[in-house]
């Protein structure tokens, strides 16, 4: 009986998980394959069908027939390919893409709920189309080959050995005479050996000498002007043949460019909470674990002794020592555990390069993705939810970055524009910029739009950072929206996104010279170094990365500006507010002592705002609220402080503006 994956349920999540990881590896195939022409690396080939193939295999498991029967359509044409049964052309990837970008669809529309989605019977049927009007590869003439080893062969690798004649390459045989004890060092350091020269077809069984050899026959197709002595050197062969070869038949008829319906623009985010662990990471963690359980046995066979009365101070020592060594392991374990979650940034960058070849094309620009610090590491949950606003700033970056070729020309730039992606940790945070060599933003339009909108008054003074009115909602300095992006149409979402996961971004550019984006992110969205402060009965957590400094609270701090509080900082007033009174929270009983003022910032807004007391900055594993939890929306989340009790994390964004509008309040009051 054919299992369905229902929403939610853990076997969905195994199957979108084995999906995403799929897609992926799909995805970089096909970008290992784009400008090889029509002689695309046969393992590369070869890779990709494996790929489908698995995921044909995986979703056929579980009952989905739509997402089975799409991935076979796929597997077929690069069965074809593969075969020589249809030539690889471009316009045959470019089949086999749209096939791929389909599959993403279909898993997103499992992602997003539906019980079995299949493709939209216009696509199907474009798609079915294009592959019946593959045409066969008639199979050249093949070279002059030992009967054995002819007898022998399969049907891909005569195949291969056609093509390599096709092609004009030479076929060289490489006997191998091993020793029976390290014979396959010896085979593996050869195939790699006639791997690096040119394309290995196959490798078969010879005949020893004697029965304390191994023999194999290496089969290697290469250029003719590859050193075959050379080769037989490095590879350590008996002997080396060169094989001759027939004279090949006409080329084969390229299968025409399908006229297939793009897929929708989705990235695979299919598998939210769940991430594939490195061996080595679940290694050590299992290592770490192993060692706490033993430090706990010590500590507790220490206790007992304690506890009897030992005459002499050794038992305490030990429980101590033990008790030390335990904490260090805990410590320890939290960010092991934590790492579990970091994955590479390079599963992030290779959808968003996927996105950029994308829009370059259906834009007619031409234009380069580069992207740097692909090692860096981050939240698994923080990359999926980063995928949609760094889209929307590549995708900008290219409709009103980047100029057409014709324009670049005239302004004296290279006709191909470049985007780069620079990803780089500082701190506990991750800093992702992108940086076009494009037109750049008009400083004085910006502040002129903003005007003409009535988002700036006419006599108001300018901003001391005029590109963040391109995040306030429907701002935009184009004179025409595309379905690509706008500036400021979308950025505003953008920053919205960002500040929900703890982040910011800021904008530089130079009118003619380019604009970059620079976003900042928390590396994890679980371990935060946090300020935790006391305001009557409760612990308030904020981040340690948007407060600039604590003090004593004076009575002679505050100052009235415009019928509002405010407090001196790096010589401006800042809003200065009673954190019980934005919460309406009574005053703790019983308070003994000075309170305390901490001054915030984020972004562009600075605060300061007065607690009862500050407590100490500690690395908080801050959980969310579920979204049906009645809360204020200046909290964020809950975490366990040293102690054992719960602090509310507060979204630093959020309460800062709760502070300003509070302090417009009054100044409007007044």
């Amino acid at each position: 009986m054919n299992r369905r994956p229902q929403p939610g349920g853990s076997f969905s999540r195994e199957f979108l998980a084995e999906a995403e990881t799929l897609l992926e590896e799909a995805g970089s195939c096909l970008d290992a394959l784009d400008g090889e022409g029509d002689d695309p690396n046969p393992a590369k080939v070869n890779a990709l069908f494996r790929t489908v193939h698995s995921l044909k295999g995986v979703a056929g498991m579980v009952g989905l027939a739509g997402i089975a029967e799409a991935s076979h359509d796929v597997e077929t044409l690069l069965d074809d390919v593969r075969m020589g049964r249809v030539a690889p052309a471009p316009a045959t990837f470019a089949a086999i893409r749209v096939g791929v970008e389909a599959l993403v669809t279909l898993v997103g529309r499992v992602a997003a709920g539906e019980e079995s989605p299949a493709l939209g019977e216009s696509l199907r049927v474009r798609f079915d189309a294009a592959l019946r009007e593959a045409s066969p590869d008639p199979l050249p003439g093949l070279p002059v080959l030992p009967p054995d080893l002819d007898a022998s062969f399969s049907d891909y690798e005569r195949h291969r050995v056609g093509e390599a004649a096709r092609r004009g390459k030479g076929l060289v045989l490489v006997d191998l005479d091993l020793d029976f004890d390290s014979f396959d060092t010896g085979l593996r350091s050869a195939m790699a050996e006639a791997s690096a020269a040119g394309e290995l077809i196959g490798t078969f069984p010879g005949t020893a000498s004697d029965p304390s050899r191994m023999a194999f026959r290496l089969l290697v197709a290469v250029p003719r002007d590859v050193d075959t002595a050379a080769l037989g050197r490095r590879c350590a062969a008996l002997r080396v043949c060169i094989l001759r070869s027939v004279a090949p038949p006409d080329p084969p008829i390229p299968v025409p460019s399908p006229a297939v319906e793009p897929a929708a623009e989705a990235a695979p985010q299919v598998a939210r909470g769940l991430v594939r662990v490195p061996l080595e990471k679940v290694a050590a963690l299992v290592d770490l674990a192993g060692d706490l359980a033993l430090t706990r046995g010590a500590l507790g066979r220490a206790l007992r002794r304690a506890l009897a009365g030992a005459p002499d101070r050794s038992a305490r020592y030990e429980a101590q020592r033990a008790f030390a060594q335990l904490d260090r392991l805990v410590s320890a374990l939290g960010p092991t555990a934590l790492s579990l979650r970091l994955v590479p940034v390079e599963t992030l960058t290779a959808r968003l390069g996927r996105a950029f070849s994308r829009t370059a094309t259906a834009l007619g620009k031409e234009a380069d993705f580069v992207v740097q610090g692909v090692e860096t590491e981050i939240d698994k949950v923080l990359a999926d939810e980063l995928a949609d606003p760094l889209l929307h700033i590549v995708r900008n970056a290219l409709d009103h970055g980047v100029e057409p070729p014709e324009a670049r020309l005239a302004a004296g730039k290279p006709r191909r524009g470049r985007v780069v992606m620079t990803v780089a940790p500082r701190g506990r945070e991750v800093v992702l910029a992108f940086s076009d060599d494009g037109r750049g933003i008009d400083r004085d339009a910006i502040l002129k739009k903003a005007r003409e909108t009535g988002l700036l008054s006419p006599n108001a003074p300018d901003p001391r950072d005029p590109f963040s009115l391109l995040f306030r909602p429907g701002f935009s300095t184009a004179e025409a929206v595309t379905e690509f992006s706008g500036r400021g149409v979308g950025l505003d979402v953008v920053a919205e996104n960002l500040a929900r996961l703890g982040g910011r971004v800021r904008v530089r550019s130079t009118p003619g010279a380019g604009t970059t984006f620079e976003v900042v992110v928390p590396m994890t969205l679980v371990l935060l170094e946090s300020l935790v402060v006391r305001v009557g009965d409760l612990r308030f957590a904020l981040p340690g990365e948007n407060v600039l400094r604590t003090l004593e609270a004076e009575p002679d701090d505050a100052e009235i500006v415009d019928g509002t509080a405010c407090l001196r900082e790096g010589g401006r007033a800042v809003p200065l507010a009673r954190l019980d009174a934005l919460f309406g929270l009574a005053p703790r009983a019983g308070r003994t002592g000075p309170e305390s003022i901490v001054v915030a910032e984020d972004g562009e807004r600075t605060a300061a705002f007065v607690v009862d007391s500050v407590e100490g900055v500690w690395d908080l594993l801050v959980k969310p609220l579920a979204d049906s939890v009645p809360r204020l929306k200046e909290i964020s989340g809950v975490a366990e402080v040293p102690g054992g009790e719960v602090a509310l994390a507060l979204d630093a964004g959020a309460l800062l503006a709760r502070v300003h509008a509070s302090a417009l309040a009054g100044r409007a009051a007044a």
